[in-house]
């Protein structure tokens, strides 16, 4: 493998040219310099690939692939299949990663071998619900893998994993465009490898309803596929009964006021959330 550059940054995009001031400057911009970073365009028609070939041209770090609409797992799984490093670090196009992001994970990640996905705290900004938060998962496995039987530990567009895991697990299931984070989260803990949250603020996630993935993937659907990979947390991992209670609360908590909603979410100790003033 060809080792010229230390880390990998993966990208996939559609229809991204309102978005070339969130993720760009924030990777282009990082502490930590020696990476590549490889771009796939699904398909955009806006102009997205014309100037991700532009920035192509001013950067060597930046390789740009388009192969016409595949779908975002498929794109996702192709960006990674051409790293050339073992250490993939994934960003989403309109979310930021702080300028120290990549130095802390790949630091992290090269004193603890046994670690094959990282992320870390992060501000969620949703704009749906008019909410801005500094979220702060469990950091260590075994609390990581009892959360997944509730919600989403690791926050996907700062999520690092080791090339290698993403091999063992045979990477992204294909069959699916929606919740592809724990669903690959999972496979890799039943590959045999750690998971870890490091207690660091790595970046900001924007949740908006105008996203590709919201449009794309109705609500229902989203939520049955959640419902079921929280039950296969709890059977995979061997997790306590009482867990199955807040498989069925997913029943109910959509249709809940999101005043309540976060109250929940807190008081249940869901995640750790500090708002931001």
């Amino acid at each position: 493998m060809d080792n010229y550059y230390k880390v990998s940054v993966v990208t996939t995009v559609f229809n991204g040219i309102n978005f070339f001031d969130k993720a760009v400057p924030s990777i282009l911009s990082q502490s930590f310099s020696d990476f590549e970073w490889i771009i796939v365009d699904d398909g955009s028609n806006d102009g997205t690939y014309e100037k991700l070939r532009e920035l192509q041209k001013n950067d060597e770090r930046i390789r740009v692939f388009s192969h016409g609409k595949m779908g975002r797992t498929k794109a996702l799984n192709f960006a990674i299949s051409k790293a050339k490093t073992n250490f993939i670090f994934q960003q989403d196009f309109d979310d930021i990663s702080h300028k120290d992001r990549i130095k802390l994970q790949y630091d992290f990640m090269q004193k603890n071998k046994q670690c094959g996905l990282l992320g870390g705290y992060y501000e969620l900004i949703n704009e749906i619900r008019n909410e801005k938060f500094i979220r702060k998962p469990p950091l260590k496995n075994a609390e990581i893998k009892i959360a997944m039987a509730k919600y989403i530990p690791i926050c996907h567009t700062i999520s690092c994993f080791r090339k290698e895991a993403w091999e063992a697990c045979g990477g992204y299931d294909e069959k699916y465009n929606d919740i592809i984070d724990l669903r690959f989260y999972i496979s890799i803990i039943n590959s045999g490898w750690e998971v870890s949250n490091i207690p660091e603020n790595l970046g900001k996630h924007f949740v908006y309803s105008e996203s590709n993935y919201i449009k794309a993937n109705k609500y229902s659907v989203r939520q049955k596929h959640f419902r079921e990979l929280n039950i296969k947390a709890i059977k995979d991992f061997n997790l306590s009964y009482f867990n199955y209670f807040f498989v069925l609360g997913r029943f109910f908590y959509h249709a809940l006021p999101n005043k309540l909603k976060k109250l929940i979410r807190v008081g249940l100790n869901i995640s750790k959330e500090e708002e931001v003033y």
